[in-house]
């Protein structure tokens, strides 16, 4: 029988993770997901609870049961839901439950600290790349990995000596508590009562493995609240030989200098207010040339005097004209700034590919909030909003590891299996393999689902910004809810 008996099953170890991931010894990356270095990163944040013998939640089962609310929507992500699994998984360990009361479970995930969760994920992310042979998915059927628009096969066709990083900030909102509010405010253009509390978020991701390596979030506005402001905090964990691909809007001296500083290459789109043409450019052909840029001579406000004083004179960057001859795009010709002087090894071709490889970031972010609904989170204090940003996160790097081992082992592109497939098998499979020992066909199909669609190559692909389906007409609620019920009751 492929069930477990209860009396083997140990419910304070995370390698429950391993059986609803569907893993075996054999699988590609099977090592990455570390039961033991799990326990231990806990263990050094110090959550200790539910040692007692008929506990029922403990660190791995509280862990598991807030994962499983981020695979499903609507009624099934509620704590009612991911109580009732906990107890079918006990009941299918052949041991009883006694309550589905959702107490004891919230208690719980507030023992649970966020800061744990995110360094589960930054290091998921960390073993995954390294352990990923870059140059064998390279080999491997290239020309069916048909991607949009073709620029991830460009970009793999060189070697950069590091990883590429895509870096982007979005947006997301919480519950509307004046706990909340007071860590996060509201939009500070709308009126009070009228919104939401408001989180900012920075996000590094993997260009091949799709896999997030950190990110930072903070209050929507105030003082060092801004995009790149938030970046900074994240420069540590860039290595030398990594390419860091942003937007214009990152592209200033401060961060380039910083970069610079960690052998770290970056690749953005030049800033608006920056000359595409400066006359004391050096012409290296029509489309290329190389430039000079000065330190401003003032040093920013929050930037201290030793370090303004460490900042280098001059930086030397290459800019790199960008012809766009799809129609529909609003722009005909756009210019990239990078540090990436030598044009034998990256010729202009392979810059605007890497470039344009910044849109998958954009897909992922989609993945991350409308996937996985974190565009809107439940949590109503700080500290949960923080855990469960950071659980959405585990579960987004845990579907990527899912898609990167079956690319491994079919020999496609991770770039090009379709995440919501993946997520919707690990939804069906997540208590299921958590009371099953991993067979082999268990196993096997848990590599073929992700391959099962391709995603299309969508060259031009135009849809209207409309809705079709009316919405319900309902009267706006211009105060919190709570305001409401108290004057309510107050004319009664």
């Amino acid at each position: 029988m492929p069930f477990i008996s209860s009396s083997r099953v140990n419910a304070a170890s995370f390698s429950l993770f391993k059986r609803s991931m569907m893993q075996e010894s054999s699988l590609p990356l099977a090592d990455v997901l570390d039961d033991q270095r799990w326990q231990q990163v806990f263990d050094e944040h110090e959550i200790d609870f539910g040692n007692d013998p008929d506990a029922i939640y403990t660190p791995a089962i509280t862990l598991w049961a807030l994962i499983s609310q981020v695979f499903f929507s609507g009624e099934q992500r509620s704590c009612k839901a991911a109580v009732i699994r906990v107890a079918s998984l006990w009941a299918a360990l052949g041991r009883r439950v006694c309550s589905t009361n959702t107490g004891a479970y919230c208690r719980a995930r507030l023992k649970l600290s966020f800061t744990a969760i995110r360094e589960i994920v930054r290091q998921l992310a960390a073993d995954a790349e390294a352990a990923c042979d870059q140059n064998c998915v390279q080999s491997r059927e290239q020309s069916t990995a048909r991607l949009s628009p073709s620029s991830v096969a460009d970009v793999k066709s060189r070697s950069t000596g590091g990883r590429i990083l895509l870096v982007d900030g979005f947006t997301i909102t919480a519950a509307d508590t004046p706990e909340n509010q007071r860590a996060y405010p509201q939009n500070p253009a709308q009126k009070p009562g009228l919104g939401f509390p408001v989180l900012r978020c920075v996000s590094l991701i993997s260009m091949t493995t799709g896999l997030l390596v950190d990110l930072v979030s903070g209050p929507y506005s105030g003082k060092g609240s801004g995009e790149t402001a938030l970046l900074w905090q994240m420069l540590d964990v860039l290595r030398p030989g990594d390419t860091l691909v942003a937007d214009s809007y990152y592209c200033t001296y401060w961060l380039v200098s910083a970069c610079h500083a960690r052998g770290v290459q970056i690749l953005m789109k030049n800033h608006h207010l920056r000359d595409d043409h400066p006359q004391t450019a050096r012409r290296l052909n029509k489309r290329e040339r190389l430039v000079t840029w000065l330190r401003p001579p003032v040093r920013p406000a929050w930037m201290a005097r030793q370090e303004y004083g460490r900042q280098p004179l001059t930086l030397t960057l290459r800019l790199v004209d960008v012809q766009v001859s799809q129609p529909g795009y609003r722009v005909k010709t756009f210019t990239i700034a990078t540090t990436i002087t030598d044009r034998k090894a990256c010729p202009a071709r392979w810059i605007a590919a890497v470039y344009q490889s910044r849109w998958l970031i954009e897909l992922d972010i989609r993945s991350i909030k409308c996937s996985l609904g974190m565009d809107i989170l439940r949590a109503k204090s700080p500290a949960m909003v923080l855990a469960e940003l950071w659980s959405c996160l585990l579960a987004y790097n845990l579907i990527r590891l899912k898609m990167l081992q079956s690319s491994l082992a079919t020999g496609r592109d991770p770039r090009s299996l379709s995440f919501t497939t993946t997520q919707q098998m690990l939804a069906a499979s997540w208590l299921l393999g958590a009371v099953t020992q991993t067979t082999e066909e268990l196993a096997t199909l848990g590599q073929q689902v992700p391959c099962s669609e391709r995603v299309g190559h969508r060259i031009g692909r135009t849809e209207p910004r409309a809705n079709k389906r009316r919405t319900k007409v309902l009267a706006l609620l211009k105060q919190p809810r709570y305001h409401y019920h108290q004057q309510r009751r107050a004319t009664v």
